[in-house]
């Protein structure tokens, strides 16, 4: 007679189909950012631009750029982060591409956006001063939520904590707003 345990259904036949998609493809995802710590350290996207500006610098005013303290200590343009930030926007370029998705219309959320042109200014002007803010704080949502919480770092928790918080609770006031 086998043993009893030898008898039992396989997971996926008592019911339960496994991990969700999610759950695998955190896991691996954590995994990856262990390793890409493990082998580069804390990763982040936000000190490209900086690092972006004083190469230009360097190449056209080289005693400026000696000269400023912040862009010395960013270091060279040439950094892991700085092909994290390509193989973004490639691979964002190539998914959309290969899929055949077109781009959502642009929603005009604030009553001074009555075109594109105006949603792309304001967009683009969010965007720096998300990136300002970024290096003001020290890093990015990558740098502080990814290899922080891969770190267990506490100011990692509280900066995710608080991002998560602050975005369930703008999207809430932005759906009732849209209801209104």
């Amino acid at each position: 007679m086998a043993h009893p345990a030898s008898q039992a259904p396989p997971a996926s036949a008592a019911g339960s189909p496994g991990l969700p998609a999610w759950a695998k493809f955190g896991a691996i995802f954590g995994v990856v950012s262990a390793l890409s710590i493990l082998t580069w350290g804390p990763i982040g996207v936000s000190g490209t631009y900086p690092r972006f500006i004083g190469a230009i610098f360097r190449r056209l005013t080289p005693d400026l750029a000696h000269a400023n303290p912040y862009l010395e200590k960013m270091g060279s343009f040439l950094k892991p982060e700085t092909f994290l930030m390509i193989g973004l926007l490639i691979g964002g370029f190539l998914a959309a591409k290969l899929t055949g998705d077109k781009a959502d219309a642009a929603e005009y959320i604030h009553p001074s956006e009555t075109s594109k042109a105006k949603r792309y200014r304001d967009a683009f002007l969010g965007g720096f001063l998300i990136v300002f803010g970024a290096r003001i704080a020290g890093g990015c949502t990558s740098g502080h939520i990814i290899s922080g919480i891969t770190q267990l770092s506490v100011s990692g928790l509280i900066f995710a904590a608080g991002v998560f918080a602050t975005g369930i609770i703008t999207a809430k006031m932005m759906h009732r707003g849209a209801h209104s």
